[in-house]
């Protein structure tokens, strides 16, 4: 297993060095979308330009480390989502109760929805992995799953 990590080590670098700053750039480019259509032409841009720029970009494992890299970006942009759309139900939620107590139950929807969703994003990446069986291209298929479902529920949320 040590081969491994020095193998990806020097992709990884490569990507990090990116990645501080597409984290911040991410955001920047969903919120200036017009709408939920554009914003999905944001799902990508990281992990293609280091697919191109990294030295071992178009190796399996450079791939791996792009689409995981841009994966991260979206999972960080999609907690920051997730306690919005919270925040947005909290507020709701108390303002129902006021009449309908018994519709005011957003947050609890929400949250489980979201757990739901984990569950399924896993599940489905995880056979998104196993269809390769010992291939080796299992490992960007995986990464190019978490990435996509991600970034998919991140604008989801979002909306």
């Amino acid at each position: 297993m040590k081969w491994i990590a020095l193998v990806l080590a020097p992709v990884a670098a490569q990507a990090d060095t990116t990645h501080d700053r597409f984290m911040d750039d991410l955001p920047t480019c969903v919120d200036a979308a017009a709408d939920r259509y554009e914003a999905s032409e944001c799902i990508s841009v990281y992990a293609d330009t280091c697919m191109i720029e990294a030295e071992d970009g178009q190796s399996n494992l450079g791939m791996t480390a792009c689409l995981n890299a841009e994966a991260d970006a979206w999972d960080k942009l999609l907690n920051q989502e997730y306690r919005a759309a919270l925040g947005w139900a909290e507020s709701a939620d108390q303002e129902e109760a006021k009449y309908f107590p018994e519709y005011a139950n957003r947050v609890d929807t929400i949250r489980a929805a979201q757990r739901a969703w984990i569950a399924f994003r896993d599940a489905n990446c995880e056979m998104a992995y196993g269809l390769w069986g010992s291939g080796s291209m299992r490992y960007p298929a995986h990464a190019l799953c978490r990435r996509d479902m991600t970034a998919k529920r991140t604008l989801d949320l979002r909306a």
